[in-house]
């Protein structure tokens, strides 16, 4: 066989007189990304999959972290008494909610906030004002033991008036879908 330094100067001139400008701008940003990529994987990746680790040993995760508490479900609580005033609170903010203010024979009135009056009539909820009610609600903050309830359910003239689920969450939210 024999060797030409010739004809393989001449190819080596072709080859590259063929690269464009466009070419050779695709072939640096594919390299480009290239190098990207390998700088984003991790050094070792088969110690990464295996979970085992040979550069530092794994610190624990600490259990809370600061500045945020454990979610604590509320308990329910059981209410009951007559009720002494009925106000729509928030309408003028946009999210407008009956709350009722009932005496439960302690001497100390209980608020409870109930639902949207749109809600109440959508599921027949009978009204409130003077009537004998009971129910369960949630106490949202555990620090204030007389902090308004939230109500889950509510009787009514012994009509019982879904509002809340079992974590609290308004059943209104859902009632239009």
């Amino acid at each position: 066989m024999d060797f030409e330094p010739k004809k393989l100067m001449d190819g080596v001139g072709k080859a590259a007189g063929a690269l464009s400008a466009q070419k050779i701008l695709a072939v640096g940003a594919v390299l480009f990304l290239a190098l990207l990529v390998a700088a984003l994987l991790p050094s070792d990746p088969v110690a990464d999959l295996s979970g085992a680790t040979t550069a530092m040993p794994a610190t624990a995760v600490p259990a809370a972290l600061p500045g945020l508490s454990p979610f604590t479900p509320s308990k329910p609580l059981q209410f009951a008494g007559r009720v002494t005033q009925v106000a729509s609170l928030g309408n003028d903010v946009g999210w407008g909610q009956i709350h009722i203010w009932i005496d439960d024979g302690t001497g100390v009135l209980r608020e409870l906030s109930v639902a949207p009056q749109t809600y109440l009539a959508q599921i027949g909820c009978p009204p409130f004002d003077g009537t004998r009610v009971s129910g369960i609600g949630f106490n949202f903050d555990a620090g204030q033991p007389n902090a308004e309830l939230y109500v889950k359910t509510i009787t009514v003239g012994g009509q019982t008036c879904r509002l809340r689920d079992d974590e609290g969450l308004a059943l209104w939210l859902n009632a239009g879908q």
